[in-house]
């Protein structure tokens, strides 16, 4: 197959995960220098050594890089001081030192990133430092005063690093910690996410956009995600078998879904040959080609004039997960809009310090909506702001029933599936609760206007959804579970499960979900203790529906009885 021109990989201390990817991607390879073992002359007291690494020049512009620091090279012995190489320059060990390691030092000289389109992918071993003594070659091979310096293995990573051993894991939610999961057969070190300070709290609390992927049993992270705006993403991984083979899954099902533009889709190619080459009926057919693209070539344009138009007509979606500032709250306005409500407002704020950023008038309701647009998650100060709008509101509109929202843009430079979902905490939900107000965030908006696109749900349900309190689901406020299902035939379309408290009849509408999958369908039978029935409650009943489901989806119907 033809290779993906991008990413560009770059491997370190690893020939099988190079080897592995060099099927489809562009791989270089490189080494974090060779350990050098040291043998001294009866009174001797201090040896030289050049520094034996292998990096590319040009490694700033590969966007994945990959590190092994789990893999290390060959010890060389070093028997007599060695020479210059290149630059005058060589390292000085002095007895009783008997081992030079460059690791440490070379990791320094790798790039964190290419900004924020960069990754690199480090599989972590112990964290441990090296005092390194370089000196200078003179005429007559004469030794200048050595310049000292220490360097960690792990200084260029965002996340604190101690040493603890063990081989008890467990994985968090994310696809990503559930593909890794599958490859982990222990840990050398545990890692302290960064702390960013919470003003509300007066206190410092973990940074948002470092999300932890796997634990060990004390729940410590042995594994993390991490973006910093610097240096793009870094993902460090615990000790793990078969390694090219987890890289190998990563890149080719996991990755390229949460970081498309560092991964991006692959391409047809076309390939054109040369004339003499073709036979004569493919340049025959060549010919009819290019005739009826020449014929259509008018309603192809207009075709993608009328794509680009509804590109930018729905521009607002991709707003809603990246803008911050006025322009999310101009994707929130149109969002709204599209959603059916008639009056929404973008409120310009100069008039008064403390305005909303949006009003909507539907009825006797005016909604008040404070938006907002940030790198992590939201302060309690920030969940509340929109409460000190409300008494003011009151007062101006004394006929109408406020309903304050809050929507949030959080952790913006991520991906969706990747961010924390919700991103409240328990106190900000039950405070919005007690004190009527609504959390909400833009990935839900966005994962809504799919579901009513589909069909699944309506613009209605939606808009009557949004005077919930608390944290706000978006489900149609009339929706109820009738249970989980335990089996599954699928064959027949028929599925298991013990009923909740609602009546359910023959010929129903029916909404299932499992994950952030939901399908909706019709109830063609009903069956309890083997015999077909027109309506079931609480007991064990069969279903057939006219959807194909799986073990796990819990079922939803409307309450209208």
């Amino acid at each position: 197959m033809e290779k993906y021109k991008e990413p560009q990989v770059y491997v370190i201390n690893n020939s099988e995960i190079a080897e592995k990817l060099h099927e489809k991607y562009f791989v270089e390879e490189g080494n974090l220098g060779i350990t050098k073992q040291i043998e001294y002359e009866q009174y001797e007291n201090h040896k030289y050594v050049n520094l034996e690494y292998d990096l590319i020049g040009n490694l700033h512009e590969y966007k994945v890089v990959i590190i092994d620091l789990q893999n290390k090279s060959e010890a060389k012995v070093c028997r007599e001081s060695d020479l210059p190489d290149g630059m005058p320059y060589l390292f000085q060990v002095d007895y009783p030192m008997k081992q030079f390691d460059p690791a440490p030092f070379v990791m320094n000289q790798i790039p964190r990133g290419t900004a924020h389109e960069g990754m690199r992918i480090i599989f972590s071993d112990k964290d441990y430092a090296e005092h390194y003594k370089i000196v200078q070659i003179e005429e007559q091979n004469r030794v200048g005063y050595p310049d000292e310096f220490e360097e960690r293995v792990y200084n260029t990573i965002g996340a604190g690093v101690k040493n603890k051993i063990g081989k008890k894991t467990k994985a968090g939610q994310y696809v990503l910690a559930q593909t890794i999961a599958k490859y982990v057969s222990g840990y050398n070190v545990i890692f302290y996410l960064p702390t960013v300070f919470d003003s509300s709290k007066n206190e410092s609390v973990t940074d948002g956009n470092y999300i932890p992927l796997l634990f060990n049993q004390d729940d410590e992270v042995i594994s993390y995600i991490g973006y910093d705006k610097e240096n793009g993403y870094e993902l460090l991984l615990p000790v793990c078998q078969n390694k090219e083979k987890l890289i190998d899954e990563l890149f080719s099902m996991v990755l390229p879904e949460i970081f498309p533009n560092i991964f991006p889709e692959s391409r047809e190619f076309q390939w054109i040959n040369n004339e003499e080459f073709k036979p004569k009926e493919v340049l025959e057919c060549e010919k009819q080609k290019k005739e009826l693209k020449d014929k259509y070539e008018k309603q192809l344009e207009e075709i993608r004039m009328q794509e680009t138009k509804i590109y930018e007509k729905y521009q607002f979606l991709n707003d809603l997960l990246t803008q911050t500032g006025n322009a999310l709250v101009k994707a929130v306005c149109k969002y709204f809009e599209w959603l059916g409500f008639s009056d929404v407002q973008e409120i310009d704020g100069s008039e008064d310090i403390l305005r909303e950023d949006i009003q909507i008038v539907d009825g006797n309701l005016l909604f008040i909506i404070e938006v907002k647009g940030i790198g992590g998650t939201s302060t309690d100060a920030e969940c509340s702001q929109v409460a000190k709008h409300r008494r003011k509101r009151e007062k101006e509109n004394q006929d109408k029933e406020i309903v304050p929202l809050y929507i949030v843009n959080h952790q913006r430079y991520m991906q969706p599936q990747l961010r924390e979902n919700p991103p409240f905490s328990e106190n900000q939900i039950d405070y919005a609760y007690n004190d009527e107000r609504g959390l909400l965030t833009t990935w839900q908006l966005y994962q809504q206007f799919k579901l009513i696109e589909d069909g699944i749900f309506t613009k209605e349900e939606t808009r009557q959804a949004m005077k919930q309190i608390g944290l706000i689901t978006l489900l149609p406020i009339n929706f109820y579970s009738i249970g989980t299902v335990t089996e599954y035939f699928k064959k027949s379309k028929a599925c298991i499960l013990n009923l909740n408290d609602v009546e359910i009849k023959r010929g129903i509408y029916v909404w299932a979900k499992k994950g952030a999958l939901w399908k909706k369908g019709t109830i063609c039978s009903i069956q309890v203790d083997d015999n077909d029935v027109d309506t079931a409650k609480n007991s064990e009943v069969g279903l057939v529906l006219d959807i194909e489901l799986a073990k796990g989806f819990e079922l939803f119907v409307k309450n209208s009885m």
